[in-house]
């Protein structure tokens, strides 16, 4: 191996810290392409002429996507850390650690450039299953607009949940309720429903004012014993009324 080979393979492995900015992300590799100026702090220099030692490097199978430096001091193929939990945009201004050997990592994001109107919001990625954790304090998510979104299921579980809300709206194709007891509370209570079906063992209805039924035809059936109580008790018909029993007590 010659001097210059043996060098290369140390300048390789030496760990190094640098400053740059992001080029290019890879979103299905999980890389990005960093530049890293001459000017940066800490910057990594190859430290030599040759240009088959700044040429675009061998393929890392971790991400499918370059891991040398295209040039002495320049662009160079990063992952993003696991405790960088902000995912790199172009133009970002990051920190990388790491060696050109083992490969190198966005540890974080030191400043993002204004976005356009139109760009995507910032993101923060998180591998699967992952659990956040609070102990046994409070924790507070606090937003002008606050969304979850899940693609199959979302699940709330607690010993005690309370929504306040000024306006409340749900939009779906079933809902399905259990409790133990439920009471309703409102001024104003609207319900439309193509078909309503309602099985109860007992109920019972109070209502101060007015209590008005319209409807086509309205039939009442009780196995055992009807009754229609009142101070005053009107019937109208206007073609037709009938009583029929086995005995009619009137007066």
């Amino acid at each position: 191996m010659s001097t210059r080979d043996d060098r290369l393979l140390q300048l390789c492995a030496a760990p190094m810290q640098a400053l740059g900015t992001v080029l290019a992300v890879d979103a299905e590799g999980g890389g990005c392409l960093v530049d890293v100026g001459a000017n940066d702090i800490g910057a990594f220099d190859i430290g030599t002429s040759d240009p088959t030692a700044a040429d675009a490097g061998t393929p890392d199978s971790r991400t499918g996507g370059a891991a040398t430096a295209d040039a002495a001091r320049g662009a160079l193929r990063a992952r993003r850390a696991a405790s960088c939990l902000l995912d790199p945009a172009p133009g970002d201004r990051v920190w990388l650690v790491g060696d050109l050997a083992q490969g190198l990592y966005v540890t974080a994001i030191l400043e993002r450039a204004a976005a356009a109107a139109d760009a995507a919001p910032p993101r923060m990625s998180l591998p699967p299953g992952t659990l956040i954790d609070a102990g046994a304090g409070a924790m507070t998510l606090r937003a002008d607009a606050l969304r979850f979104e899940a693609a199959s299921q979302l699940s709330v579980q607690a010993d005690s949940a309370a929504i306040v809300a000024r306006k409340l709206s749900g939009v779906g194709r079933e809902a399905v309720w259990s409790f133990g007891h439920i009471k309703v509370i409102g001024e104003l209570i609207e319900s439309f429903a193509e078909r309503v079906v309602q099985f109860a063992r007992w109920s019972q209805r109070t209502v101060e004012g007015i209590d008005q039924l319209r409807s086509a035809h309205v039939d009442y059936r009780a196995t055992h014993t009807m009754q229609l109580q009142a101070e005053n008790l009107v019937a109208n018909a206007e073609n037709l009324v009938k009583v029929d029993g086995e005995q009619i007590h009137m007066g």
